[in-house]
């Protein structure tokens, strides 16, 4: 903070005001040095309030670890750090002569309360996409996706035009008094000149900061730094906001067409019904972390012991997501485009383009081999139309099976809201078997095991008898969750998932040709870290043992639980290793099919969240 000689030189001043007019003092008014001083306070430690909020659960107010770590950098999101640009402003103020101080105060002070409203905002935003997106603030990625999440919160809060006019009237309200604090605390500002000791120390401390500033740029824009600084977070945004507007130009060269005409080239002889299930928030850290590891393991341990005992087979790796955290949207479409899709500009770069073309995805493909393609989504809220339209014609299924599709009369859980995902699986598995006879291929993000994970459906026998309005709503869980529940919840919506899910397999006709494809979409919010990585478990479960053990050519491990924490694959090279496994075992090809690990190629520069290299097999034939 601010060199306490300064603020002992302050405080023992009097409380001679720069205005004219006489000001009413009592022996309990303080010191304009203190007066001061607490303005600092104020303005200083609230710029980092919005990220020590919106992670109360996970942060400790003071901070913690060791004395190094404290005074360099912390992951804690406490507010006990330094805005340079506040601490600069503040003592360049300070040490200048009383009659300057006289001369500009007000400009000054309207200038410092433009860079402190500046500063707020940005970390606002900065909390927002770190806490609720889980990415690093690049604006270029970030202002749709902003946009959109306003949006979102909006209709989910069904606000109306005139309750958004009260809240922009609070919100203009809080600035407006914001600005006039500013100036009253100028107001106040010490009258007399620092005593030579303070001064020194003030130049000392202005010195250090800036030679901080000098030798530590980089460290400055980052969160956990003990000192903070606008302008290098503003610097960083806008360099990394110019590399991902030069990563997005790739995006309109690509040409699916040449690396996925399997259409043309292959041709599936059997076609069993494919299950390709998205597990929302399933990451690696299940395995990365003592309060998950070992109840994880017993229960894949339970899992594997029911599916074999009704004769199902499965192979275990890990797969890296394109996010982390949330987008899931993002780690599905990469997953069935076979293209690497990790920021949201290049979600709707794709989605803009291939709205009125056809992209040759995994859905698409399966098509041209006779599958019905369809996609659950049981989400009782609406996009919007347009959203809605652009979607469809994004992936082109065959059907959406929709809320209103499920005639739903339960209760509704989670952040969808939605069905629970045992009902909802079940249904549109009935609804499939009573269209046309042929084979089916289904997408589903399981609803679920969304953050905040509770409170939870239960399980039940019948799947049918979720569907009865006299079964109880589940009761909303209390803000703020401490960081011990969210686990527990965590722990307890994986169990929930694999419990409905292995239930939904089980029942499984035997004579049914089926494979399920369960894949997590990213790591877990809230109980995981960025350095817990970017792997999720994937799992290839059926009853054909041959065709799981094709799979163990590309690092997986039989049964559910992998042996190894090393990136089997990524997400992007599912859609060609998937599509050479079904040719392998159940069709014929012209051509020998090549496993995509990094799917399509894209001549960009690799960024710090690209996920480890990977290898693909090299001594599997690749035709039949």
């Amino acid at each position: 903070m601010l060199n306490l000689d300064v603020m002992r030189s302050l405080s023992k001043q009097a409380p001679a005001p720069l205005h004219t007019r006489p000001r009413a003092t009592s022996r309990w008014s303080i010191g304009p040095g203190l007066w001061f001083l607490a303005g600092f306070l104020f303005f200083n430690l609230t710029l980092f309030l919005p990220g020590y909020l919106l992670d109360a659960q996970n942060a400790a107010f003071l901070p913690r670890g060791s004395w190094g770590r404290i005074l360099l950098a912390r992951e804690n999101a406490d507010i006990f750090r330094l805005n340079l640009e506040i601490s600069l402003l503040l003592l360049i103020f300070l040490v200048a002569s009383p009659r300057w101080r006289a001369s500009i105060r007000v400009w000054y002070a309207r200038g410092f309360f433009a860079v402190y409203l500046l500063a707020l905002i940005y970390a606002i935003y900065e909390s927002v996409t770190l806490n609720l997106y889980h990415t690093s603030p690049v604006l270029f990625n970030d202002y749709r996706f902003l946009l959109s999440g306003i949006g979102l919160l909006v209709d989910a809060l069904q606000l109306t035009w005139w309750r958004l006019v009260f809240l922009a009237a609070i919100l203009l309200t809080l600035i407006f008094l914001l600005y006039k604090l500013t100036m009253r605390w100028f107001d106040h500002a010490p009258a007399k000149p620092l005593g030579r000791g303070a001064r020194i120390a003030a130049w000392a401390r202005m010195i250090a900061l800036l030679g901080f500033a000098l030798l530590q740029t980089s460290a400055l824009a980052r969160p956990e730094t003990e000192v903070n600084s606008l302008t290098a977070k503003l610097i960083a945004n806008a360099r990394a906001s110019r590399q991902a507007r030069q990563e997005l130009a790739a995006y309109d060269s690509i040409r699916p067409e040449d690396q996925y005409n399997y259409s043309q080239t292959t041709r599936l002889l059997r076609r069993p019904n494919i299950y390709l299930i998205f597990i929302e928030s399933y990451g690696s850290v299940l395995y990365k972390r003592a309060h998950f590891e070992d109840a994880y393991r017993d229960l894949m341990t339970d899992m594997q012991a029911r599916l074999e005992g009704d004769g199902w087979a499965a192979a275990t790796g890990l797969s890296a997501s394109p996010t982390w955290g949330g987008g899931s949207w993002m780690a599905y479409t990469s997953a069935e485009f076979g293209l690497r899709i990790a920021s949201q500009p290049q979600f709707l770069a794709v989605r803009d383009r291939y709205s009125i073309e056809p992209y040759p995805s995994l859905g698409r493909y399966l098509q041209s081999q006779g599958y019905l393609y369809a996609r659950l989504s049981p989400i009782q809220r609406s996009m919007g139309q347009t959203e809605e339209a652009a979607n469809a014609a994004l992936y082109g299924a065959d059907r959406w099976i929709e809320f209103s599709d499920l005639d739903y009369q339960g209760p509704l859980y989670g952040w969808g809201p939605a069905p629970p995902d045992q009902f909802s699986l079940h249904k549109a598995r009935a609804l499939l078997d009573a269209g046309p006879k042929q084979p089916r291929f289904l997408v589903y993000l399981t609803q679920n095991s969304h953050y905040p994970w509770a409170p939870l459906p239960s399980l039940v026998k019948d799947w049918r008898t979720l569907d009865n309005a006299n079964w109880p709503s589940p009761s909303p869980i209390g803000e703020p969750i401490s960081h011990r529940d969210n686990i527990k919840h965590y722990r307890e919506a994986i169990r929930y998932q694999w419990e409905a899910l292995s239930e939904f397999i089980l029942a499984t006709p035997a004579d049914e040709n089926a494979i399920f494809i369960l894949i997590g979409d990213h790591q877990p919010p809230r109980v995981s870290r960025r350095a817990d990585g970017f792997e999720t478990p994937i799992h290839i479960i059926a009853r054909d043992a041959d065709f799981v053990d094709r799979f163990l050519a590309y690092g997986f491990d039989s049964g559910l639980l992998v042996g190894n924490l090393h990136p089997d694959m990524r997400h992007e090279g599912l859609y060609s290793m998937l599509v050479r496994e079904l040719v392998g075992a159940y069709g014929v090809s012209q051509t020998p099919i090549p496993y995509l690990p990094d799917g399509i190629h894209l001549d960009i520069p690799t960024s710090t969240s690209t996920p480890t290299p990977i290898s693909p097999p090299t001594h599997k034939e690749t035709s039949p």
